[in-house]
């Protein structure tokens, strides 16, 4: 098998991904490597989706529960991991399998998006989230090119920190991102008619409520809430207004699955506009099409 093959297979939250990624691991002796932006913290299970102990005996699942719920994490950050991490199941003769809801950490793997800075420097973060907005914009206006400034919400504090980063040590990155391995990938995604995935959305809610959803986001409220970057995850912020007494919890879990819904639209829009040589399967058929796909272009065909 050519060593820089690698499958992905993509798609809106609640398609199925991961539960075709197991499969297609069984058949071909893969191991699934996360590529979401919010598996990637500690202590955030539920609202998150992640794979339960019995679905992590099936095999190892990579790049979740990297870093604590109050730590900054970048796409930077999610190269580095991964490229390391790809780099290691093929050493062991495996086929990696990459399992995203978020596209941009997708495009940017596969070298479809330029990227022009560094990873995050974990200890300047910690040290810059105790300053001001107020104090952070004035830096980032004195250190940071007019380029940069005109994509920054300025208002946000985490996307201050991050430019903040990128004003610092972008050009480290740009040398870094001209030695990153260059994969050959089968990328695949799971095609639901709109009114079947909002259901299976709606269920997935519920069921995230029955596991205990409200204490695990009551949890990350009283570590921070919004001004983590975490924090404003969908799944959690919408419980806020209900621990501050200002709305229901009915109107919660309705605010939940919405945000979710319009997240998923959000997702479809990205993958088929934003990341090349995507081919979408058919849900109802998703393992029979993709182990055929799959195959195939291991095969070369």
């Amino acid at each position: 098998m050519n060593q820089n093959k690698l499958v992905v297979i993509a798609g809106p939250t609640a398609s199925g991904k991961t539960a075709l990624a197991m499969d297609l691991a069984d058949q071909y002796n893969g191991e699934i490597v996360s590529a979401d932006s919010m598996q990637v913290y500690q202590n955030l299970s539920i609202g998150t989706a992640k794979a339960d102990a019995e679905e992590l005996k099936r095999g190892p699942q990579h790049l979740i529960d990297l870093v604590p719920e109050t730590a900054t994490f970048s796409v930077g950050d999610f190269l580095v991991a991964a490229d390391q991490t790809i780099a290691s199941i093929q050493q062991r003769g495996k086929l990696p399998i990459i399992v995203g809801g978020t596209g941009f950490y997708v495009k940017a793997l596969l070298g479809q998006q330029q990227l022009d800075y560094a990873p995050s420097n974990e200890a300047e973060v910690k040290e810059d989230e105790k300053r001001s907005l107020e104090n952070l914009e004035k830096e980032l206006r004195a250190v940071a090119p007019e380029s940069l400034l005109e994509r920054v919400d300025l208002k946000n504090k985490a996307r201050v920190l991050r430019a903040l980063q990128i004003a610092r040590h972008g050009e480290k990155k740009e040398q870094a991102t001209k030695t990153r391995p260059s994969y050959e990938a089968c990328v695949l995604g799971i095609d639901w008619p709109r009114a079947n995935l909002y259901e299976r959305i709606n269920q997935r809610v519920d069921l995230m409520m029955e596991k205990g959803l409200e204490a695990e986001a009551r949890g990350l409220y009283e570590t921070g809430g919004l001004a983590l970057q975490a924090g404003r995850g969908i799944g959690y912020k919408e419980f806020y207004p209900y621990f501050e007494g200002s709305k229901t919890l009915a109107e919660v879990v309705d605010n939940v699955k919405q945000d979710s819904r319009r997240y998923a639209k959000r997702q479809l829009t990205y993958w088929r506009h934003q990341i090349d040589g995507l081919e979408w399967i058919a849900a109802d058929d998703a393992l029979k099409i993709a182990s055929k796909k799959v195959s195939a272009f291991l095969e070369g065909e």
